[in-house]
């Protein structure tokens, strides 16, 4: 027996002594009956009434949890010893735990008791950001999920907000309060439930976009900022308060500084600054009578006739400053391309060419001729067995377009192949008659070909590819 439970023992037996008057017991009996006598006096051991007990979740277990009486000393006196190895406060559930209880007599009760760790908390609804008490900001036109403004927290479940429950749901089209009511429950059953009041306001100003720090312009062209502004707002569909500050003046070479202010409905206001350089940047214009001419092997040209105008925009009339480059070589028959050329003064560039075919004399009194009427007939719809001349199949085409023409050919493709002059396509001449298995048509030049195709198509244009050989005549 330690000397602390001794002098509460010979305490307590004095004080005994006392009300009863026994003053006449010598006092070095005291200590023998303290420590021999009245030990056998106590004999028996506390009780544990505790069978079951419950716990909040996240409690640790003391001795306080459990209900302990002993038969002299107070449950404050009792030496509780708790084995929680097997007890975890922060997972629900029940845990058997072994509880072992000591009065001062050193009388021991060891009981295992039914411990449920339990939860009986709310959980917490809260504002996702700062707000004015239950106001709650709400940007017009914005998300319409409760869950981006309000937030659920459980002790057990931990974030709960997706099981947040409102009364309506939130109108963030419209400006102005909404009332309205929240609950949340979590795993538990336990019920959180707050009203909050969601103010819709328009904070956000109209978004200016422009094309650019700085954008360039033509030098004489017609300027609107609109082409090179953007304004969008997130409540209206149209800004229309915009103020633009400062001038351009395309007629002028040098940079302009624009200031655009816009103004939305609510009074959000956004500025922007424009810069916008006007520059030349546009070629001359170069214009040709013709784009293509046929010329008799021989025969002269005069390749500046072709030559209409040359006009800037800036400059105004450059026709003097064109440069032709290429030639013809009209002793020999044949393409040839000539470019005419012209710079502004900025160093625009602009060219354009003119086709020009050197032909025999033969060539241009007969084959240009067959090529111009197959042109007329361009459009009149195909039709078997047809010679013309409003329809036609492909072989009475060419017949019809020869006979047109003073000459005299067999009616069917296969015929005509084999009463002509089989010529390989590069030798192909305008006017001449092409062949492959079954079709023919009529050579024009630069690589096409007239010829009356099928059922459901009319007399059209094509290329050169696929055919084998041609047939002159």
């Amino acid at each position: 027996m330690d000397s602390n439970t001794k002098k509460l023992m010979l305490e307590n037996l004095q004080e005994r002594v006392i009300s009863r008057k026994a003053m006449f017991i010598p006092m070095f009996c005291i200590g023998t009956f303290g420590l021999v006598g009245y030990a056998a006096v106590d004999k028996e051991a506390p009780v544990i009434e505790s069978n079951k007990v419950e716990v909040l979740y996240g409690t640790k277990l003391e001795k306080d949890v459990f209900t302990i009486s002993d038969n002299r000393d107070s449950q404050e006196a009792i030496k509780v010893d708790i084995n929680a190895k097997s007890y975890d406060a922060n997972q629900l559930g029940t845990y058997s735990v072994e509880v072992t209880a000591t009065d001062l007599f050193s009388n021991t009760t060891t009981k295992t008791v039914e411990v449920s760790v339990i939860d009986r908390t709310a959980p917490v609804l809260s504002p996702v950001a700062k707000n004015n008490g239950y106001v709650v900001n709400v940007e017009v036109n914005g998300s319409s999920d409760i869950k981006n403004y309000i937030k659920a927290t459980d002790n057990v479940d931990g974030n709960v907000s997706t099981f947040i429950e409102t009364s309506n749901k939130l109108d963030t089209s419209k400006l102005g309060s909404q009332t309205i009511a929240l609950s949340v429950s979590d795993n538990a059953g336990n019920t959180a439930t707050e009203t909050y009041e969601f103010y819709v306001s328009d904070s956000k100003a109209p978004v200016i976009k422009t094309k650019g720090n700085t954008v360039t312009v033509d030098y004489g062209s017609k300027f609107n900022y609109k082409d090179y502004v953007q304004i969008t707002d997130n409540f209206d569909d149209k800004v229309s308060d915009v103020k633009v500050t400062g001038t351009v003046d395309t007629k002028k070479i040098g940079t302009s500084t624009l200031t655009v202010d816009a103004i939305d409905s609510s009074g959000n206001k956004s500025t922007q600054k424009l810069n916008v350089k006007v520059a030349d940047v546009s070629a001359p214009k170069i214009t040709l009578t013709k784009s293509k001419v046929s010329i008799q092997k021989g025969k002269s040209i005069n390749l500046e006739s072709y030559l209409k105008s040359a006009v800037d925009n800036k400059d105004g009339n450059v026709k003097g400053d064109v440069k032709i480059s290429g030639s013809v070589n009209t002793k020999k028959t044949g393409n040839y391309t000539i470019k005419y050329s012209v710079s502004d003064e900025a160093g625009n560039k602009a060219t354009k060419t003119l086709k020009v075919t050197v032909l025999n004399p033969d060539d241009v009194a007969g084959n240009m001729g067959i090529v111009a009427t197959a042109r007329t007939r361009l459009g009149c719809p195909y039709r078997w067995g047809a010679t013309g001349p409003s329809s036609f199949d492909c072989s009475g085409f060419t017949q019809w377009v020869y006979r047109k023409n003073g000459k005299s050919i067999p009616r069917t493709s296969g015929a005509q192949k084999s009463a002509g002059k089989k010529i390989s396509l590069s030798q192909a001449k305008p006017g001449d008659i092409v062949w492959r298995p079954g079709h023919v048509g009529i050579y024009v030049g630069g690589g096409r070909v007239i010829h009356a195709p099928r059922t459901g198509e009319v007399v059209s244009y094509t290329s050169l590819s696929g055919f084998r050989y041609a047939v002159r005549y």
